[in-house]
């Protein structure tokens, strides 16, 4: 069920009917706060969550029908979107479930734990008719987008290294650091990182893997430390740090370039470039080194900021435009199940060298 969505300002139109499997941090706190921020084009209308408080919760602040089992939350008649928040290793037989009943379904990362699940999970969306959409949300994030945009314009020369760091100090004891629950650094926000890794590689490109992996301060029995390196012939390496054992924390970007380099948070980036042709001249020198010193030279940089501010847009709203848009305009998403296959099978391979780590 779709109306005409082309009047963004309303008028008779019916939104979207969403259930949420799931009301946890990402079911709660970014889900269903964000369907709310969409104006008439959503609607809550079921939810579900094995905790009866949650659930009265649900109840209380979103009007929605909720319950306890997630079949029931299937068959709840109506529905048009499923929105699959719950842990990571139902993700895949969720989402078959929901495509089953013909809904639209919008998937949590990671999109799944295998390329086998991942292939299941598209076609039978493609032969059902109905849109997956995998939630990486952070492929839209504002300063991810402007890195983006600064290495692909040439500015910093030939990229020769992209170190991504999301370091943090903190004990963690949730499901999510439970191997069973598909849990750890990884599966969680691992995935974040790669798939943004992947957008500096070619479409076609298959980057080698090294993995490293410690259970840092984790009470459960999964990583909390993932060092991963990613590197494929014609394109940079790719050095991934995600880890709760970081009690000095370093810049989320540091990116080298034969003409410049960057560096920066989520709020702040910052970058330098030179233009090589408004520099001396260069010949080897074969004989002694002239002072005896290192070769050394005066950069003419030019320096460049950008910031973060609250004017720009929210990626998980930007999600659900585009899903909206999807669903009732058939437009395509920035985000595609096939785009994510390439994380999803970084992630097989991954799990391939840790057999072998035992």
């Amino acid at each position: 069920m779709c109306a005409d969505f082309d009047n963004m300002g309303g008028g008779g139109r019916e939104p979207l009917r969403v259930g949420i499997a799931g009301l946890g941090r990402s079911g709660w706190n970014i889900h269903a706060k964000t369907l709310r921020s969409c104006g008439d084009l959503f609607t809550i209308a079921a939810a579900m969550d094995p905790d009866r408080d949650r659930r009265e919760q649900a109840k209380d602040e979103l009007s929605c029908a909720v319950y306890a089992n997630y079949r029931d939350l299937v068959a709840h008649d109506g529905l048009d979107v499923l929105v699959i928040a719950s842990p990571n290793h139902l993700h895949c037989p969720h989402a078959l479930d929901a495509i089953g009943a013909g809904l639209h379904v919008v998937v949590e990362k990671p999109f799944a734990m295998s390329t086998e699940e991942a292939e299941r999970m598209t076609l039978a969306a493609a032969d059902a008719g109905v849109v997956i959409a995998p939630f990486q949300n952070r492929r839209y994030e504002p300063h991810f987008r402007k890195v983006l945009e600064i290495v692909r314009s040439g500015a910093l020369g030939e990229v020769i290294q992209i170190r991504m760091c999301w370091h943090r100090f903190t004990r963690r004891w949730d499901w999510q650091a439970m191997k069973q629950y598909g849990g750890g650094a990884l599966f969680n926000n691992g995935t974040h990182l790669i798939d943004q890794a992947l957008e500096f590689f070619d479409e076609d490109a298959e980057p080698e893997v090294f993995l490293d992996l410690h259970r840092g301060l984790s009470v459960g029995d999964a990583e909390e430390h993932l060092k991963l390196i990613l590197k494929a012939p014609g394109g940079p390496t790719i050095d991934i740090e995600y880890t709760n054992a970081s009690a000095y924390e370093q810049d989320r970007w540091h990116i080298m370039g034969t003409a410049g380099g960057l560096r920066g948070t989520p709020e702040r980036l910052e970058w330098k470039t030179v233009d090589w042709s408004r520099m001396p001249e260069r010949r080897l020198v074969e004989g002694p080194a002239e002072g005896r010193l290192y070769p050394a030279e005066h950069i003419a940089w030019e320096e460049h900021t950008w910031e973060a501010t609250p004017s720009m847009p929210i990626p998980y709203m930007l999600f659900y435009l585009e899903l909206h848009d999807a669903i009732c305009k058939g437009r395509p998403m920035l985000v595609s199940p096939l785009s994510v296959f390439r994380y999803v099978h970084i992630l097989d391979r991954c799990r391939e060298q840790m057999a072998a780590m035992g």
